[in-house]
């Protein structure tokens, strides 16, 4: 390991993290994990709010586009083609990651923190590091993502004029997102979970666990 690879990965030496694309199970099973062991638990998502405040057009300008002042319903899920949407929200949650690593230094080294969320996208999250066995992508089949987009009732209530087209570039645009996920995890020799509907949450949390077994604490 180089010195500089060192330094990098130095301040996320107390981390496990779980990524991965919306519906795989990735907040459940990092706050099952944080209960078992004692961990400190950071879910990518709920900063997202603070993350938009706090984002500035220069630094972050994707993430400042997308703030819903600036960007309606009707734009955010219908005004672009999923492939678009694609690459706008890569490069949206990719600027949210920088924040993210910025609230995870900012947090108490210890107990371990476990990080879960659809921006810790494999290519940013790798190069921190050392064991490949501290990070996991959890990529859901499109069955599994259809399903669960329909069983939780995703954008219902958002105000657009074509719901079902929404719902549907939603669909594609995860999936297209988990694609992505796939190839950059084999190309860099991560580690990932297909979540097909095979296994049930407990299964997958057992899974996890088991990977992440070296540095967590055993249950009380």
């Amino acid at each position: 390991m180089s010195p500089s690879s060192a330094a990098q990965r130095a301040p996320f030496a107390h981390i496990l993290w779980i990524g991965g694309p919306p519906d795989g199970g990735k907040t459940s099973i990092a706050a099952s994990l944080a209960q078992r062991h004692g961990l400190q638990v950071y879910h990518f998502d709920r900063h997202e709010l603070d993350h938009f405040a706090r984002a500035d057009p220069a630094r972050q300008p994707a993430l400042y586009a997308a703030h819903p002042d600036r960007m309606g319903p009707e734009e955010r899920w219908l005004g672009s083609s999923p492939e678009e949407m694609t690459w706008r929200t890569i490069a949206c949650w990719s600027e949210r990651c920088d924040m993210a690593l910025a609230d995870l230094r900012a947090m108490p080294s210890s107990p371990l923190i476990v990080a879960e969320g659809p921006g810790f996208f494999p290519a940013l999250i790798a190069p921190l590091v050392a064991d490949r066995r501290r990070a996991i992508w959890l990529i859901p089949s499109d069955a599994f993502k259809r399903a669960s987009v329909i069983r939780r009732d995703k954008l219902n209530g958002v105000p657009t004029s074509d719901p079902a087209r929404a719902r549907e570039n939603l669909i594609r645009r995860d999936r297209l997102m988990g694609e992505q996920a796939r190839r950059d995890v084999a190309d860099l020799g991560m580690l990932m979970h297909e979540i097909d509907g095979t296994r049930d949450l407990e299964a997958m949390i057992a899974l996890v666990e088991a990977q992440f077994a070296p540095w967590l604490a055993p249950r009380p």
